[in-house]
């Protein structure tokens, strides 16, 4: 895989590339969640899935915001009560299902509804043995306290760094950069092992505050990070036929990622938009120092072992690098 890089892009790469050396050695990961069947031609999963990802709103979400229109929902188990989740998970763990991702959609102030929930998360720890991990909005501090008594594994949580994109994308007008700043303080102060994401493009495709998240989380101390691009065809009409960010701009990202956080297992997460750019931005995010990969495109597993690395196929979703990785950093 050729990357035809200018001079200067190639001395950064290399920068990065040192840091994640020193930090973390040559293990890096690639991850295939159980939510969708995905082989190409240096990667595919031979084992079952061991890892799922599940709704408690179905593919209802009150926001609806511009980048998803709740579609995200779509590929999740639904399970919309307490006791269709115990259901559901109980079946799972039969068909040897290990871990379980639990979200859903965003009410009108920003949070998934996961409150009701919060024993039977428990539960699934204790009586099923299932690893449990949430992905969640905004949360206050009650919600945070509630998530450490439910004893769950990780949170992942988007974080906005640009109170524009807040109000025009998802749709809360009444949110800033403040209340995502506060669910990570909430969230640290409660315990939990947190795994921000940021969606490189959010604003329309542009690059847009991206840089002041990726402080907010540094100052954060998080467990692992994960970037993803934003993928305009899942959103709604205004969004479906922009363009996301050139491969340069979103690698960008990557790289103040890795300069800001150099102990920080940083990821490329499922999403980002399909095509020959694909290829070229998981090349270049190895090469500037990532811990791993999530679906990565053709070739790209044959290039981290060009480039020296040692790939480690797993099932589970990539926030689980915050397991594999945390007792080297």
């Amino acid at each position: 895989m050729d990357l035809n890089l200018d001079s200067a892009l190639l001395s950064r790469l290399r920068e990065g590339f040192e840091i994640r050396l020193r930090n973390f050695g040559r293990t890096v990961y690639f991850y295939g969640p159980g939510f969708k069947h995905y082989e190409v031609e240096d990667f595919s999963l031979k084992e079952p899935p061991r890892f799922v990802d599940i709704s408690v709103t179905g593919r209802w979400c009150e926001l609806m915001c511009d980048h998803c229109a709740g579609k995200i929902l779509w590929h999740m188990i639904p399970a919309t009560t307490p006791q269709e989740l115990w259901e559901v998970c109980v079946r799972l763990r039969e068909k040897g299902i290990t871990g379980v991702l639990i979200s859903g959609g965003s009410d009108r102030d920003g949070f998934v509804p996961l409150r009701p929930f919060f024993k039977t998360m428990k539960a699934l720890k204790e009586e099923l043995g299932l690893t449990v991990t949430c992905h969640v909005g905004l949360v206050d501090r009650a919600y945070a306290e509630g998530l450490r008594e439910a004893e769950v594994d990780a949170v992942l949580l988007d974080i906005l760094g640009d109170d524009e994109t807040i109000s025009q994308v998802y749709k809360l007008p009444h949110r800033s950069v403040k209340d995502y700043e506060r669910s990570l303080l909430f969230l640290k102060e409660a315990g939990h092992r947190i795994v921000p994401h940021v969606v490189i493009g959010l604003h329309y495709g542009r690059i847009k505050g991206e840089f002041t998240a990726l402080r907010m989380i540094a100052d954060s101390d998080p467990d692992a990070l994960v970037l993803v691009v934003v993928m305009p065809y899942y959103g709604k009409a205004n969004f479906q036929l922009l363009k996301p960010p050139s491969v340069e701009e979103s690698l960008e990202v990557v790289l103040r990622a890795r300069l800001l956080m150099p102990e920080t297992p940083l990821m490329i997460g499922c999403a980002r938009p399909a095509g020959p750019e694909r290829a070229r931005f998981d090349a270049y995010a190895l090469s500037a120092g990532v811990n791993g990969v999530a679906f990565p495109a053709e070739g790209v597993l044959t290039f981290a072992k060009r480039i020296g690395l040692k790939p480690v196929i797993s099932p589970d979703c990539c926030s689980a690098v915050s397991f594999a990785l945390q007792d080297l950093v």
